[in-house]
């Protein structure tokens, strides 16, 4: 009886790489910038959203970040978020979390988080991301 010895199949080669993550910025030429968060959010990834953040809120009075395709948050990525919230607020200038979906949906439940930042409903985030910042900019409230 001879044996064989099988290398790892590529879908478990996959499986063991890091969750990707996408984090980009986009200005909508008003002061106001979106940041769409994709993927999973934590202690590895934070340096990419710390620098668009910072980038983001350089020249903007409003800042939303989309957690509508975020599939993971952690409490470290929590933190930096609120970092970033009492820098708007320093600044007199806004920041708004677009809320996401599942289980990020419920960290910021549990942390207390929807109750700390200013927040928008996902339905408000399907229109174009300038209907949202403009609902922001006049004060529509959206609830919690």
């Amino acid at each position: 009886m001879s044996r064989v010895s099988l290398s790892p199949s590529t879908a478990a080669r996959s499986s063991a790489l890091p969750p990707t993550f996408a984090c980009s910025c986009k200005a909508d030429g008003f002061g106001s910038v979106c940041v769409h968060l994709a993927g999973e959010l934590d202690l590895s990834t934070l340096p990419a959203l710390r620098h668009t953040l910072r980038e983001a809120q350089l020249g903007a009075s409003i800042v939303s970040i989309d957690l509508q395709e975020l599939t993971f948050i952690d409490c470290s990525a929590l933190k930096v978020i609120l970092e970033a919230d009492g820098v708007a607020q320093r600044a007199g200038n806004r920041l708004i979390l677009v809320r996401g979906a599942g289980q990020v949906d419920r960290v910021l439940k549990l942390t207390g988080i929807l109750e700390q930042l200013e927040v928008v409903e996902p339905q408000m985030a399907e229109t174009p991301k300038e209907t949202t910042l403009h609902h922001a900019r006049i004060g529509v409230a959206a609830s919690s």
